[in-house]
């Protein structure tokens, strides 16, 4: 069992801990080049073993370590991961949260993404205090950038950041804004953008 308490669920997906079982999945996916192309070098699953990248990720804790990175999971196959989803940058006292998400490659292109952004934003706007939602994307990964903007997201700006590469890089910075005027979630133009899931 993971130390994580979170559980997230909607209609397609299963987000939460990761398991011991998860450990070929999860060293399939840190081979896999295409996954990595467009993501930080020093993320948590990539550092050390499999075995030790594996137990650090089932031990985080959203509110003690301020992130958590956790499996993704189909309800066709539950227990088959598909991907990961993390919580990051957690500023509960200025409530604002940064997410993320990587996929299996054979899984791109089928919504999976979308479903997973709208997953873990129906998370944060029900179950923490969170009024601003980031996500950074390099600017080349345009799939990654129209599951945000299908979720209600918006572009903020391009700006110089560290994802660890031997060049410079720079990535695009979306917001999402939990709160409207009447204090209520932004719920109709997200849902109206993204489908079902």
């Amino acid at each position: 069992m993971s130390h994580n308490p979170i559980s997230i669920e909607n209609g397609r997906l299963l987000i939460h801990g990761l398991q011991r079982r998860d450990l070929d999945s999860l060293s399939a996916m840190r081979r896999d080049r295409l996954v990595y192309r467009c993501e930080p070098v020093y993320l948590t699953e990539l550092q050390g073993s499999p075995e030790t990248a594996l137990e650090s990720l089932r031990t985080m804790d959203l509110y003690k370590d301020r992130q958590c990175i956790m499996g993704v999971y189909e309800k066709t196959d539950p227990e088959a991961l598909v991907g990961l989803a993390e919580l990051y940058d957690f500023k509960p006292s200025g409530k604002v949260i940064s997410i993320g998400y990587r996929f299996r490659s054979e899984k791109w292109g089928k919504g999976i993404g979308t479903c997973c952004v709208q997953a873990l934003l129906d998370f944060i706007e029900h179950k923490t205090e969170v009024e601003l939602v980031t996500a950074h994307v390099l600017p080349e990964n345009q799939a990654s950038a129209r599951c945000l903007l299908k979720n209600g997201f918006e572009y903020l700006l391009t700006k110089k950041d560290d994802w660890g590469y031997d060049r410079e890089s720079v990535a695009d910075v979306y917001t999402y804004d939990c709160l409207r005027p009447n204090g209520q979630g932004r719920r109709v133009s997200r849902t109206t953008k993204a489908p079902a899931c």
